[in-house]
């Protein structure tokens, strides 16, 4: 999920197990355990892919690893309030948080590494999108009007109540709506699959896509659950993972681990473009794969040795007004896709 749902429901959840006690220093408190996991950013960074994908969502992310850094971190906060607050309520918070943070993020389609060091299996339940505004406005909006109200005054429950109340029934929801878009999705197939998902489209839970992948092909369709029948548009491409496969650097190997077969390769001189799938299309008004699939890793060779880097679209060359509305029209059935 993204950092601010992670502040705002920990600022909650802080609140409700030490608000009456500290005030809104629980909030705060609260707030940065929930967003705790994340500091993985601090060592992966942002710009280097191959340790974005390596550590990103790692051990940090894992239950076990999570159940350890309680133990000190609770310590730290029993020792900063002068035992005041009992070590054991400390702890509840603390795991609480951390916990919820990686649950919260597997029900996304990233890959969440919950059983480091046992096992480096990514696990994602694919049901809602790393950024939903239906999702985070609402409770950013709750957590922010409670707070706003005196420590234990009955406004202020009711609001915090509200934000934890909403957030479990906006996931419960999410799984309800890909159970109701897995057989549009799943019966319109035009090919048997080898292997097939459905994942939320950004910003809301509405607008599903399909990647289902067979022998050689990739195709990708989309449904929404607020479009008026059941029609699927589906897209083919050649998938050519065998230059994955046969790719013979190092971080083939973890791009193939890391896409988990939902992958789209293409041969650019020198370069090999991986697309990942699970990433979802971006503009549909385009079949050209380097206009669709905007954001792609790149294996190449310089002097000698491999390197990795990505691809993304810089700012100035993205029209977000238009994409918005494509958006808008694909949510709402409108949309006229290219065959």
């Amino acid at each position: 999920m993204d950092s601010l749902t992670h502040i705002v429901v920990g600022a909650a959840l802080g609140d409700t197990f030490l608000g009456k006690k500290i005030g809104r220093k629980a909030a705060w408190i609260g707030a940065f355990l929930k967003t705790f996991p994340d500091f993985d950013l601090f060592y992966s960074g942002l710009s280097d892919p191959k340790r974005y994908v390596l550590y990103h969502r790692s051990y940090t992310h894992s239950f076990f690893i999570e159940l350890l850094t309680a133990f000190p971190l609770a310590w730290i906060f029993y020792m900063l309030f002068k035992k005041k607050i009992s070590y054991t309520q400390w702890f509840a918070l603390t795991i609480t948080c951390l916990w919820l943070h990686s649950l919260m993020d597997w029900c996304t389609n990233y890959g969440t590494r919950l059983l480091l060091p046992f096992s480096n299996q990514p696990f994602s339940l694919n049901s809602i999108a790393i950024l939903d505004l239906f999702l985070t406005l609402p409770i950013f909006i709750m957590v922010v009007v409670a707070l706003i109200y005196k420590n234990q005054s009955v406004g202020r429950l009711r609001w915090i109540r509200a934000s934890l109340i909403y957030t479990v029934c906006f996931f419960g929801m999410t799984f309800v709506n890909k159970a109701m878009v897995q057989k549009p999705l799943a019966s319109t197939l035009p090919v048997p699959k080898e292997r097939f998902m459905t994942n939320p489209n950004i910003l809301h839970n509405f607008l599903w896509y399909g990647v289902a992948v067979s022998d050689s092909m990739v195709y990708m369709g989309e449904y929404s659950l607020l479009q008026k029948d059941t029609a699927v548009h589906w897209q083919g491409f050649k998938s050519n993972r065998h230059l994955l496969t046969q790719c013979p650097s190092p971080d083939a190997r973890m791009l193939e681990w890391f896409s988990q077969g939902y992958v789209l390769c293409n041969q650019n001189k020198d370069t090999l473009e991986v697309f990942c799938l699970k990433f979802g299309r971006s503009d549909l008004a385009t079949t050209d794969i380097h206009k669709t699939f905007i954001f792609y890793y790149q294996l190449f060779q310089e002097n000698g040795v491999w390197k990795m880097s990505s691809h993304e679209p810089k700012n100035e060359e993205m029209d977000f007004g238009e994409a918005i509305q494509q958006l808008y029209d694909r949510t709402t059935g409108q949309f006229k896709y290219q065959n």
